[in-house]
């Protein structure tokens, strides 16, 4: 049976599938960032609307502390994922009561139409359940507009209701270490990287430079000390080399207006917004530029309006969305690395 600790029982369809096959994600395989999830989540949607097959929704059921969370509790984490569990849910289908379970880290095309041909020609229903979908997804980006459509649909969302502003995602981590780190892959754009981003999409929109501009990124408002309440991330970051007194990291912030955006006059900066937040203000605006991230991701397959990828970013571009500079225009950057 399918172990759902939250299931969805108000989004049920029935008989939309061909076969007997049903994907579900499997929210007990790698518990990381929520927007890490929900971008597997989606992904697994888009292909069982592609493919024509079932689809169990299943919610997110852990996630790692964050600094950007301002939590000091599991139970506040946990409350955190049941808004955002209520907010990001996708129609079931119904499932027999009898069936096969199967268990894959990373879906493959060659995979899935191997488990798509059994339930053909034999008599079983299967439950796929998978961690990443990205060794097919990512072959087929576009098909994340199925997974995108539903959530517009649902939130009454089109391009006539965009709010008529830029919105960029800034995501830095925790003081970012610059070049290589044996515990981290660089993955950070710097942030030198997003006024020249900024300043190519007002020049390719050709914008006002008093176009309202609004940035979220997960830096803190403040200089402070944070004290995680999860061993793990304090193992974690300190395998980086990132050193703690106390249990206790302490953390800088960084005007991002004065020393990065000064050129422009309506823009506002939110730190550590909270994630629903966050996540709306980018997927209703006009123009968004999402960071190296899968938050912004998400944000930008919900989004209908002109999304700009980074040409850095480690997941593919949709058809649709554009990139942030022309290939021979790409400024020279270096990932920071960190978490």
């Amino acid at each position: 049976m399918l172990d759902n600790p939250h299931p969805i029982t108000n989004s049920v369809i029935e008989g939309d599938q061909l076969t007997k096959l049903f994907l579900t994600y499997d929210n007990q395989a790698k518990q990381d960032g929520v927007g890490a999830q929900l971008q597997r989540v989606f992904g697994l949607y888009a292909i069982s609307k592609k493919w024509r097959l079932g689809y169990v929704h299943s919610n997110l059921t852990g996630t790692v502390e964050e600094l950007s969370h301002n939590l000091d509790s599991n139970d506040k984490l946990n409350e955190l994922l049941d808004l955002v569990n209520s907010k990001f849910q996708f129609p079931s289908n119904t499932m027999p009561l009898d069936y096969k379970e199967i268990r894959v880290h990373n879906l493959s095309l060659r995979f899935l139409l191997r488990i798509y041909l059994r339930t053909v020609f034999s008599r079983e229903t299967i439950l796929l359940k998978v961690c990443l979908p990205y060794g097919l997804i990512e072959k087929y980006p576009d098909w994340y507009d199925f997974a995108g459509e539903e959530i517009r649909i649902q939130k009454s969302l089109n391009k006539n209701s965009m709010k008529d502003r830029v919105v960029i995602h800034i995501r830095h981590g925790y003081k970012p270490i610059p070049g290589k780190n044996g515990a981290s892959t660089p993955r950070f754009l710097p942030l030198e990287y997003y006024p020249l981003a900024l300043s190519n999409l007002f020049k390719n929109e050709q914008l006002d430079k008093r176009t309202e501009v609004l940035i979220h990124t997960d830096l803190p408002e403040s200089d402070g000390k944070w004290k995680p309440y999860q061993e793990s991330k304090i193992s974690e970051l300190e395998e980086i080399g990132y050193e703690f007194s106390n249990q206790e990291l302490e953390y800088k912030t960084v005007d991002l207006k004065t020393l990065y955006f000064a050129d422009y006059p309506n823009l506002t900066v939110k730190y550590c917004a909270p994630i629903l937040e966050a996540l709306e203000d980018m997927y209703t605006a006009k123009h968004l530029i999402m960071s190296r991230s899968s938050f912004s991701y998400i944000a930008g397959i919900i989004n209908p309006g002109n999304v700009y990828i980074p040409r850095q970013h480690g997941h593919v571009k949709l058809t649709r969305w554009f990139w942030d500079f022309e290939k021979d225009e790409v400024p020279s950057i270096e990932l920071l690395s960190g978490i």
